[in-house]
């Protein structure tokens, strides 16, 4: 821009020396020529200086424009300090609540953790005391169990139901107590508490064979007791699943009192009339039990049914062998006495039968007269199949045993009137 100025200057000093010089030397017609030159320099001297002048004005416009710029730029840039610096102040403010927040979160999360640690503290040793208590209790039931027994092997039930409910009470889920309960329920004549406990047992452990086993005879003691029908089939049909099932589970399990549960079998197969089948069970008891007279005096009469009699008498003479035996290792084994009974008046020793019979009468528990029914039962189909004068013996023990039923039914009955 300046160096445009200069020239401007330096022409304009050469047109002013220009003409002095000129009129000294030229013509006019030089001069007309020198005018024209002069003129056509002058024109483009005023499109330099208009040149000139607008590159001024737009010099003079981009430093204004510059000028603003710099204003707004100051102004925009006081404004972003002051929006930084309230920034700044806000999230300083923030993260001193955050860091507050974070303060209270932690302390109430040692407090919450605190009250847990100490919940779970007391929860564990609640626990812990349940358990030593739990276990001492179990330990305490489990003594009771040998003391129930002898009790109930001497004949006195009420006091091995006592022993075993004091037990329960101990340890109420306890199968084997349940069973064990449930059985002296059954050996009582009380089917309906036996039931309950039995149920009980198999509640715990379903599987539990003694206790399957036993239900299942409570099945057919019941069925035994109803008329004919629909119920009395249903309830041996139930009775026959749970003996199965108990067999097929553990094929030589016995009883509490020593004998085959195939027996118990046996009977519900021969009461509904299934001789054969009967037979092939007495026959698995008598493989379980074989010093045992029960299989075999049941077997005998069966082989009877058969029309067998040499059989029936072989199989009888064998069962006095055993049950002689079995009331020699235990004189208070009532069910070896019935079992003497009625092998002595199959085979006519009268006079034996009845040695038998009165220790039938000695050692049978008071509150158990199934046994008594038992052995009329058994004594009733003997004579029914024996010649009638055989049969006429046999007849009249029949009645004495029914004698001594209602006897010890109004024994019984004369003390719950007291009370």
């Amino acid at each position: 821009m300046m160096m445009r100025y200069l020239r401007l200057l330096l022409l304009f000093f050469l047109l002013l020396a220009g003409p002095v010089a000129l009129a000294q030397d030229e013509t006019p017609e030089d001069l007309h020529a020198l005018a024209t030159e002069v003129a056509s320099q002058l024109e483009k001297v005023q499109e330099q200086v208009n040149e000139a002048s607008i590159d001024v004005n737009n010099a003079f416009n981009l430093l204004g424009l510059l000028e603003a710029f710099g204003f707004i730029v100051t102004i925009v840039g006081g404004a972003a300090a002051i929006l930084g610096v309230s920034r700044f102040i806000s999230a300083q403010q923030d993260l001193q609540e955050a860091r507050k927040r974070f303060e209270e979160e932690i302390a109430n999360s040692r407090e919450r953790l605190v009250r847990e640690t100490e919940q779970r503290q007391n929860e564990f040793a609640s626990l812990r005391d349940q358990l030593e208590k739990s276990t001492s209790n179990a330990t305490l039931a489990l003594s009771y169990l040998p003391l129930g027994e002898g009790q109930y092997k001497s004949g006195d039930f009420k006091g091995a139901i006592d022993l075993y409910q004091r037990a329960r009470q101990l340890d109420p889920k306890n199968p084997i107590i349940n069973y064990r309960l449930g059985y002296a329920y059954t050996q009582s004549g009380m089917l309906a508490e036996a039931e309950t406990h039995l149920q009980q047992a198999l509640a715990t452990e379903p599987d539990f064979a003694p206790a399957l086993a036993a239900l299942g005879y409570v099945y057919r003691r019941r069925g035994e007791k109803m008329d004919e029908g629909i119920e009395r089939v249903t309830v041996l049909n139930r009775a026959e699943r749970n003996l199965v099932d108990a067999l097929t589970i553990s094929p030589k399990l016995v009883d509490a009192d020593g004998e085959s549960w195939w027996g118990s079998l046996g009977g519900l197969y021969r009461r509904r009339g299934q001789t054969d089948q009967a037979i092939y069970a007495y026959e698995q008891a008598a493989d379980v039990t074989p010093n045992s007279s029960y299989a075999f005096s049941n077997l005998a009469l069966l082989y009877m049914q058969k029309n067998d009699r040499g059989r029936m008498l072989k199989t009888y003479e064998e069962v006095e062998r055993l049950a002689a035996d079995e009331v020699q290792a235990d004189v208070d084994n009532y069910w070896a006495y019935t079992d003497l009974v009625t092998s002595r008046l199959a085979l006519g020793h009268l006079e034996d039968a009845e040695v038998a019979l009165r220790g039938v009468f000695t050692t049978t528990p008071d509150d158990s007269p199934y046994v008594l029914e038992v052995l009329l039962d058994t004594l009733t189909r003997l004579a029914d199949v024996l010649e009638p004068q055989q049969a006429e013996p046999v007849r009249d023990f029949c009645r004495r045993i029914k004698a001594q039923i209602e006897l010890k039914g109004q024994q019984t009955a004369e003390p719950a009137a007291g009370d």
